[in-house]
């Protein structure tokens, strides 16, 4: 996976968790649906389980983790990918 031409150093667990967010953009997402998704049924993983992932791709992909442009926050729900990030700079 590259961004902005440079390649990422992604666990299979954060390449899974992204990939999922990136193939469906503008899509949210609560906590529950992406541990379903990325991690599966049976898991011994929390919500919160997400939120470090998520914290840690913002690490990884944003200029600033703190203001984050490609993974939006929903309050109170979950997460999406930017659908107006355009062109995607984050390639697979």
């Amino acid at each position: 996976m590259r961004l902005h031409g440079e390649a990422l150093s992604l666990t299979a667990t954060e390449f899974r968790l992204l990939e999922f967010l990136m193939s469906r953009p503008g899509v949210v997402f609560s906590r529950e649906q992406l541990l379903d998704a990325v991690w599966g049924h049976d898991r011994a993983v929390t919500d919160r389980t997400v939120d470090v992932y998520i914290l840690r791709l913002r690490q990884k992909t944003e200029t600033d983790p703190t203001s984050p442009v490609l993974i939006r926050s929903v309050r109170g729900f979950g997460y999406s990918f930017n659908e107006a990030v355009n062109p995607t700079p984050v390639t697979v």
